[in-house]
């Protein structure tokens, strides 16, 4: 199907670092944006609450706001007639669900914690508030981050030491690298969705300045920071250039 639309308006936190975003969520949709490669604006959006379910990221397509990465993804896989994922068998497609809801409905909990709670992340991110004003700064700090601890006490994360929540992360990415094809993208030759998932959340991990455990564990993995790296320069050489001149 031809793709004669206008472009899809991305709503998105500020990028920080030399990668997509930050939030593993926008830069899983805005690499799955460019596998399909479907014509896409990026606005910067600093406030979640802007969006159509208090969340980032979100799209505007057609005069329409959609929310939610996967249900923004299977709207454009539809209304585009793309589906990056059409070439994987059952078993793939069941692989891919498994490690989507390892990385997003857990380790994602761990990436708020490791970079907006945990020392060694805040003083990189706390940037993210400088568009406060000054006075207002301290305030609305300290308010998003009782928000973040709150929520995690509810999922659980925050109910464990440091250590628990970080052995938990390593089994979560044991358990997806040990799914990984030799080849240079999750299943092989090609890119898929699931590399827009894992993209998403190792970009956060092992192309930041943020130190943490995790960080230190996946990039002593053979081939881990490559697949990162490989990823960056195929879908975002703007980034991979950016990241060479660092």
């Amino acid at each position: 199907m031809t793709n004669l639309r206008s472009p899809v308006k991305l709503f998105q936190f500020p990028r920080m670092f030399a990668i997509p975003n930050l939030s593993p969520f926008c830069c899983k949709l805005e690499t799955w944006l460019r596998i399909a490669q479907i014509p896409y604006e990026v606005v910067d959006t600093p406030d979640p609450r802007k969006g159509p379910k208090g969340k980032l990221p979100f799209i505007e397509d057609a005069g329409v706001r959609i929310a939610d990465s996967s249900r923004i993804i299977d709207h454009l896989a539809r209304t585009r007639g793309i589906d990056p994922d059409a070439r994987l068998d059952d078993g793939q497609r069941s692989i891919a669900l498994l490690v989507q809801r390892t990385l997003e409905e857990h380790y994602a909990f761990v990436l708020a914690y490791t970079h907006l709670l945990r020392d060694e992340g805040f003083r990189h991110t706390r940037t993210r508030f400088d568009s406060v004003p000054a006075m207002m700064r301290p305030l609305v700090t300290a308010l998003v981050q009782r928000q973040i601890k709150r929520l995690l006490w509810k999922q659980g994360i925050l109910r464990h030491s440091d250590e628990e929540i970080v052995e938990s992360a390593l089994r979560d990415w044991r358990a997806v690298l040990a799914m990984m094809s030799g080849g240079p993208f999750f299943f092989g030759d090609e890119a898929t969705g699931v590399d827009a998932i894992v993209f998403g959340t190792l970009a956060t991990t092992v192309l930041t300045p943020i130190e943490s455990p995790i960080r230190d564990f996946l990039r002593s993995q053979p081939g881990c920071l490559a697949y990162a790296e490989r990823m960056l320069k195929r879908f975002f050489p703007e980034f991979a250039r950016a990241s060479r001149a660092a």
